[in-house]
């Protein structure tokens, strides 16, 4: 384990100020100091700085820095361990066997938009849709194989790998919370909702997504994703009844807020989170979306159609969920 008188948070803060490195030396020395330890994904102590770095890359719209360091050793893993990614082969080696998800969400975040990385450089993604749009028989299991054959990859994921099922068993096991849920899901509806059909020269089509979840325990997973959703929105409405604003003229927070994060003090905001999240699982249930019969514009307004659209055509929406404007959750469109 590395020893120094300087924390990656102190080090990174100052190289902020005038005629320093700058923050994106010092992210990149950090992580490649922390990974370069021999098993370094088994030391909970690198994990839970790894976990920081990824966080403050995220405030710091650095991310990039991070994943590209963490790229090569997804695909080292990803050889090493034959059909495990390298978030798997963490969690695996850490003894967590019941969900393929990290506790440390800002870390899994990371990685899991590295996997995502290689699933789009590898074109593995685009052809195992299109395996599926072509051939309405297939399931994705077959679909898969067909695109390692006709990829030639000497080396593919297994199915319970690829990402639309590794966002969705994140979005299930990240805590109410914590403020980056809300965009975990989007990723999940990112590829659930995604309507592949014009990049075969075929009309545009359904979603995709549901594709995915035919058999028995997919189907499961998707009633303990509508579960979980209905569990976090619930939980941001209690927390939207809970906050009161403390008089005026106090001091500090009351003592309900005690404890409670600077981004979900809010009961605007836990409003806020309570109409998304409804709003998510408007958009896992309604099967018209699978059937390509949906004109958009025609939906209620509780369907929050721009967003909806938005994610249907692969973009991102921006999601401002903080009243802190050095922490603004979300990304441009892209």
């Amino acid at each position: 384990m590395i020893i120094t008188s300087l924390s990656p948070q102190a080090h990174i803060s100052i190289s902020t100020q005038p005629n320093e490195v700058g923050p994106v030396a010092v992210l990149e020395f950090w992580v490649q100091a922390l990974i370069s330890q021999h098993l370094w994904y088994r030391e909970q102590a690198i994990l839970f700085l790894m976990d920081h770095l990824c966080k403050t890359a995220f405030q710091l719209m650095q991310e990039d820095c991070v994943q590209k360091l963490l790229y090569q050793q997804h695909k080292n893993a990803l050889g090493y361990h034959c059909d495990r990614s390298l978030l798997s082969s963490l969690v695996r080696d850490r003894g967590w066997q019941h969900h393929p998800s990290f506790v440390e969400v800002w870390f899994a975040w990371t990685v899991l938009n590295v996997e995502s990385i290689f699933e789009e450089d590898s074109q593995l993604r685009r052809v195992v849709e299109g395996e599926l749009v072509i051939n309405s028989a297939f399931t994705p299991d077959q679909a898969l194989k067909k695109a390692q054959a006709q990829l030639k990859l000497p080396i593919v994921p297994s199915l319970q790998r690829l990402l639309i099922y590794r966002w969705a068993h994140q979005a299930l096991v990240t805590p109410s919370d914590h403020p980056l849920l809300p965009l975990i899901w989007q990723k999940f509806f990112l590829l659930y909702l995604h309507r592949p059909g014009p990049q075969y020269g075929l009309p545009i089509d359904g979603c995709i997504g549901r594709r995915f979840f035919q058999s028995p325990a997919h189907v499961n997973l998707l009633k303990e994703m509508k579960r979980r959703l209905t569990e976090v929105a619930d939980f941001h409405h209690a927390a939207s009844k809970a906050l009161r604003v403390p008089a005026e003229g106090s001091e500090g927070p009351p003592a309900s807020q005690a404890g409670t994060p600077g981004y979900l003090t809010s009961p605007e905001l836990h409003t806020e989170l309570v109409r998304l999240f409804n709003v998510y699982i408007l958009w896992l249930e309604d099967e018209n979306f699978q059937k390509g019969d949906t004109y958009i514009p025609s939906l209620p307004k509780h369907y929050d159609i721009h967003r909806l659209a938005k994610v249907m055509q692969n973009q991102q929406v921006i999601l401002c969920l903080s009243q802190d404007p050095h922490f603004v959750i979300g990304y441009k469109s892209v």
